[in-house]
């Protein structure tokens, strides 16, 4: 699978979210989803809109669903939504309906059936230059920002802003940034920044701390949990600077590229991202780097095929027994491309083609 836009850029209103990995925290616990924010929650509501109208069967009852809309019984929320029952899954329905992000109804009060309407949908999520044929479980889907700037606003209404873990992850995937000129870095690989950063894309754990609401001694737990389950990879560097962030399947959902051929990409990435946050030098005349690779975690989401880390250094002169520093040191996961990512995403062209991907 692969995009026409090669690019994501600070200036624009709508991200592209993979639905093979939203998805899988539906249905995987890994991860929490206890905070104010519910961010994950609406963009899940998002993710199963229908692109287009739809005939939907449940229960042998047919009910139609217009550009927006998906109909569902009350059961399925609270997998959906990642709330604990279907009370809490009611609650948060009309506590998005309240602040104008939706409008729902129950169509069917003894099969427990309602029917949910994104409002804005037309304006939000058509009429985009690479829009482009979509099924429930594959392609990518649209969350536009100002959505998550409004959400941000009705939470602070409610008191203190707290994400959950869920909504962190969410935050770095709507936040990451490719081929931006603007962004120092962007152009060697996908990286998380914030509007207010200056065009550098290093985080510390005291920024983070300050937006997600933790403390920084969270934040670094759960960096270390999202790079051991294969969500990000961090490039860090031998000053107290901060690191750069990149999500994880982000640039496969950009180019579509095998594996094969992303990795021999990795180290003059890892060298560029080092030259555009100024830590490896023009002058420096000799760089020796260090890649290893080991089996990955068997609890990384998706289908990885070796840990890889490479490690940049600058040969010192100084002394043969002076102990090398790594200037930049990076980690992530070596993915393989599943079948069903591979090739375009036009609209299948007869009816038995449309039931497998259905299936």
């Amino acid at each position: 699978m692969s995009c026409k836009q090669k690019r994501q850029l600070v200036r624009f209103p709508k991200v592209r979210i993979l639905k093979q990995w939203f998805r899988h925290f539906n249905d995987h616990k890994e991860f929490h989803n206890e905070g104010n924010l519910h961010l994950f929650s609406l963009m899940a509501l998002f993710s199963y809109a229908n692109f287009r109208s739809n005939e939907r069967v449940i229960n042998g009852v047919r009910y139609m669903e217009a550009p927006g809309q998906w109909v569902c019984k009350l059961g399925s929320l609270p997998r959906i939504l990642r709330v604990h029952s279907k009370a809490q899954a009611l609650d948060l329905m009309k506590y998005f309906e309240e602040k104008g992000f939706l409008q729902f109804e129950v169509i069917d009060e003894d099969q427990e059936i309602i029917r949910y309407t994104i409002n804005d949908w037309k304006r939000h999520c058509t009429h985009l230059a690479y829009n482009y044929y979509s099924y429930k479980g594959s392609g990518f889907f649209f969350f536009p920002l100002p959505i998550g700037r409004l959400l941000l606003r009705a939470a602070k209404t409610e008191g203190r802003i707290v994400f959950s873990e869920l909504d962190a992850l969410m935050d770095m995937w709507l936040h990451t940034i490719v081929n931006d000129p603007s962004v120092k870095g962007s152009e060697y690989m996908p990286v998380v920044y914030y509007s207010n950063m200056h065009g550098m894309p290093l985080l510390s754990y005291t920024y983070l701390a300050k937006r997600w609401g933790w403390s920084k001694s969270r934040v670094g737990r759960f960096m270390i949990k999202a790079g051991e389950y294969g969500i990000i990879s961090r490039v860090s560097f031998s000053s107290s600077r901060g690191s750069v962030i990149s999500v994880c399947r982000y640039r496969e959902m950009i180019y579509g590229d095998a594996c094969e051929e992303l990795e021999l990409h990795g180290i003059g990435e890892i060298i560029g991202i080092g030259k555009a946050i100024d830590v490896v030098k023009e002058g420096h005349e000799q760089i020796n780097v260090s890649i290893e690779t080991r089996v990955p975690p068997a609890k990384t989401i998706g289908r990885a095929r070796k840990a890889l880390k490479i490690q940049v250094f600058v040969v010192s002169r100084s002394s043969f027994f002076a102990r090398q520093i790594p200037l930049v040191f990076y980690t992530a996961l070596d993915w393989e491309v599943c079948k069903e990512e591979q090739g375009n995403r036009d609209p299948p062209k007869n009816a038995a083609e449309r039931r497998e991907m259905k299936e």
